[in-house]
């Protein structure tokens, strides 16, 4: 079965129309959404996650369509990481990860695992409102990985914007670790960089609806993305490990 499937969804108030046909995310697989601020990646997710319901078409999960799920059902197979993570109580970092547990069965086990996988095992009793915000991105994370069960649905809105490079190194090994074990991932990313380096496949969103949708590979061509993203130009990097992706800002700069 197909864990998430875009048929269409069309949000009439916001204007946003993502996919004139299917984009299916794989399971076992990372896909990138990429686009334009306001292009409608966020909206995406939300609608993924239950959080937003389209005027026409569906996200189905499961074959199901996700609007349909009461939460509990969705807590059971989705998880997201929102660009920003707000706690307005003065919950410890541990008591955070453990709110991914609210909906689903207690699991103390889980909850030490996940912070411990995003590193932050040695602030579990530290007030959250006193981690850094690149910690404190790293602790949503742990909260969706505390909620996520192997084969579940890993939705992540610009997860990585705050995290220090050496440190979202460690989150791309741990999201790809996520992705092997079965789960399917969808992840919001700006950085072309990360994205060249944790997709599998590829989703480009211009204007609200799909400009591209494919293998990684063709999607993150230097050739198309730059049209495709209203970069001037794109610049390859050839390394051991594969092709990097960078804008080429030189190319948009006055030349003497």
């Amino acid at each position: 079965m197909e864990p998430l499937r875009f048929e269409s969804p069309v949000l009439e108030r916001s204007r946003f129309r993502f996919a004139p046909g299917r984009v299916l995310v794989r399971p076992g697989a990372v896909t990138v959404l990429m686009g334009a601020n306001g292009s409608g990646k966020s909206t995406a997710l939300r609608v993924a996650a239950g959080l937003a319901k389209p005027s026409s078409g569906a996200v189905l999960v499961d074959g199901i369509d996700v609007a349909k799920r009461s939460p509990w059902q969705r807590a059971a197979r989705i998880a997201l990481v929102p660009q920003r993570t707000a706690v307005a109580a003065p919950f410890t970092a541990r008591e955070v990860v453990a709110l991914g547990r609210v909906a689903r069965p207690s699991a103390p086990e889980r909850v030490d695992a996940a912070l411990h996988a995003v590193g932050l095992a040695h602030r579990a009793h530290d007030a959250f409102g006193t981690l850094s915000g690149g910690q404190q991105q790293r602790i949503a994370l742990a909260r969706a990985l505390a909620q996520l069960e192997p084969t579940g649905i890993l939705l992540l809105d610009e997860a990585f914007a705050a995290i220090d490079p050496s440190e979202t190194v460690a989150m791309v090994r741990l999201v790809r670790s996520v992705a092997g074990q079965g789960a399917t991932v969808l992840a919001v990313a700006h950085d072309l960089a990360l994205a060249s380096a944790l997709a599998d496949d590829a989703w480009v969103i211009r204007d609200g609806s799909t400009a591209a949708f494919g293998a990684a590979e063709d999607v993150l061509d230097p050739g198309r993305l730059g049209t495709l993203l209203g970069v001037l130009a794109v610049a390859a990097i050839g390394t051991s490990g594969g092709r990097v992706l960078a804008p080429d800002y030189r190319a948009s700069m006055p030349q003497d």
